[in-house]
């Protein structure tokens, strides 16, 4: 597969990169004591963050731009899911203004490079 590039493993994707990014965050954020005890949520947001990277991971290792394309919308789902969450958290005053700040910025950074990646796949075809 060929993404601007030779793209010799998963974790050389930066998409993928900021994925983990996204997802450590989240651990963290999940991990304070003002979030340890609201179970569902840190369930669910956990559950969202680590879709994103999982359906990413899937996609590229169907190896066919078609069906990897179709995974990284899945994973635009799971990073819609994932902020829906965090402002969730953040209305209940589970974490602070800072890291929610931080985490919807990795958000923001991820939209785009979704997009441009699903848009890639969906206009070339896989390599043979």
């Amino acid at each position: 597969m060929q993404l601007g590039g030779p793209v010799a493993v998963l974790q050389d994707l930066i998409v993928y990169q900021l994925a983990e990014e996204l997802r450590t965050a989240i651990n963290f954020l999940t991990d304070q004591p003002s979030a340890r005890r609201e179970l569902r949520l840190r369930d669910q947001i956990r559950a969202a963050a680590g879709s994103i990277a999982a359906n990413i991971a899937e996609g590229y290792g169907r190896q066919r731009h078609s069906d990897f394309a179709r995974f990284v919308e899945y994973a635009t789902g799971s990073l819609r899911e994932t902020e829906t969450w965090l402002r969730d958290g953040a209305s209940r005053g589970l974490w602070s203004a800072d890291d929610l700040a931080a985490c919807l910025k990795l958000c923001r950074r991820l939209t785009p490079a979704l997009q441009n990646l699903r848009r890639y796949l969906k206009s070339t075809k896989t390599p043979t």
